[in-house]
């Protein structure tokens, strides 16, 4: 009897503990874990008074030392009335269902070319060097989705309504390549139930679909790399503001939203898009997917986009794949439709527990009308040879300018300062080597080698105001996540 009143008062003493330190679902794991063990005491103390009252019947006399005095029932009535109050509460609060997690990846880039080497935390996307035309690109592979924090907040209603905001201070969805500047606002869609929990409608601002690697960078989604892959940041789409539906069923998952790309309003026109997805999960270790985008950017350019890709991971093995092909009407460096292909590859693999090693191959074929993709901006502020006036070459004219900072459009002549060919774009490959370290489960120290080469000079060097064919950067990030 004193071990269990013991037990009964340990329980009541440290579920408030626990409740302070943990999340809400790890209350509720505590509430579900004390009702439970109420239901034995209750079972327990019935038991003993059945006893009890059966020896005081036959053997007229007091009840036996198996039951409870009235200190241990008053306890034990303590601690059920405290648990239902607690549950109460944290439904009444608005914390039943809640789950809050989130990240922050300070990151330290060296870049060959632009002559940078500092850490990145906190800084928008248009942070470039001054230079020469092309090299201030408002979006750039050097800071892309990472040095960031994000805090997530889901919440699921009873029904099985979904709810979730995700909050970015800085290279948010939104903020992207000036689509929403200032925006901190990353996702915020609601998905609720139409009949079954298998058939649902979304509506809000909703992360795109394509490809094998997503934005986030720690958690579930979390990506191996410290940089993204070169589909991921030129060609793919950023995010959908509309209504969409998914369905699924078995092993597939099939899902499309309707509405405005990367953009929360539009007010000068009609400018509707369709992205989708179908996923189809192949046992346990591996799957495919497909995923597209087609309508229009703006009021004259529309987008077809269309993609592929698989993975593997069994063991310490991980292998990830995509292809795709686009055309983005009007998009290109000389006027004409931008059309591109492209393909990615990672594979990695977990020398020790902790200790994982990656490498990553990435090629888009983008020399089609000089270049161009739905995500690439070509300012003005170059020259090229006025071939129509003057054939040989000599008389110069205004051209609008490759993106060299990233790599791509057409390549600069270094003798003359001139746009080479405004007909032909550069292609573009990637190759990236790295080190995961996980310190933690909730630490991870990420290490990353990545050489960019292009077929034209597209790369500005910083020290010697010429351009070049390739580019070497060097990574290091700390990744916490909860």
């Amino acid at each position: 009897m004193f071990s269990l009143k013991k037990t009964v008062i340990a329980i009541a003493l440290a579920f408030p503990i626990a409740a302070s330190a943990q999340s809400m679902q790890a209350i509720k794991a505590e509430l579900d874990a004390l009702k439970a063990k109420v239901q034995q005491l209750e079972g327990l103390v019935d038991q003993a008074n059945a006893k009890a009252d059966k020896a005081a019947t036959t053997a007229s006399a007091t009840p036996a030392a198996g039951g409870f005095d009235d200190d241990t029932r008053a306890e034990f009535n303590r601690v059920k009335v405290k648990s239902e109050g607690l549950e109460d509460q944290i439904e009444a609060s608005g914390f039943k269902g809640l789950k809050i997690s989130g990240f922050m990846d300070p990151t330290y880039i060296y870049n060959q070319r632009q002559h940078t080497s500092s850490f990145i935390f906190m800084k928008n996307f248009n942070d470039a060097n001054t230079g020469a035309g092309g090299t201030n690109a408002g979006y750039a592979y050097d800071n892309a989705y990472f040095g960031s924090a994000l805090i997530r907040f889901e919440k699921e209603m009873e029904g099985g309504t979904k709810w979730l905001l995700e909050l970015m201070p800085h290279k948010s969805y939104g903020d992207g390549g000036g689509f929403n500047s200032g925006s901190i606002v990353n996702q915020a869609f609601v998905s609720i139930p139409m009949g079954s929990l298998n058939d649902k409608f979304l509506a809000g601002q909703i992360g795109s679909w394509p490809g094998y690697e997503y934005e986030l960078g720690a958690g579930a989604t979390s990506k191996k790399t410290i940089t993204n892959n070169l589909l991921f940041d030129f060609t793919e789409p950023t995010f959908m503001t509309g209504v969409g539906y998914e369905h699924i069923a078995g092993p597939w998952d099939s899902k499309a939203i309707i509405g405005n790309l990367n953009n929360g309003r539009i007010t000068d026109r009609r400018a509707p898009a369709l992205h989708w997805r179908v996923d189809y999960a192949k046992g346990e270790f591996q799957g495919f997917g497909f995923s597209g985008l087609h309508g229009k950017t703006s009021g004259t350019t529309s987008v077809n986009y269309l993609e592929t890709d698989a993975y593997f991971t069994r063991g310490n093995l991980n292998l990830q794949g995509q292809l795709e092909a686009g055309l983005a009407k009007g998009s290109a460096f000389n006027g004409g439709d931008a059309k591109w292909i492209g393909l990615s590859t990672l594979a990695s693999y977990k020398i020790t527990s902790r200790l994982e090693g990656i490498a990553r191959f990435d090629y888009i074929k983008n020399d089609k009308n000089g270049g161009g993709t739905p995500n690439l901006v070509f300012p003005a502020g170059c020259q090229t040879a006025d071939l129509a006036t003057d054939p040989t070459g000599a008389t110069p004219m205004a051209s609008n300018c490759g993106d060299y900072r990233n790599g791509f459009g057409p390549g600069i002549d270094n003798a003359t300062g001139l746009v080479a060919d405004p007909n032909k774009g550069a292609n573009r490959y990637a190759l990236t080597l790295g080190l995961d370290y996980a310190m933690t489960p909730n630490a991870m120290l990420k290490f990353e080698v990545r050489h960019d080469r292009a077929t034209q000079n597209t790369f500005f060097d910083v020290g010697s105001s010429t351009f070049k064919k390739d580019n070497t950067l060097f990574g290091a990030s700390t990744v916490v996540s909860f």
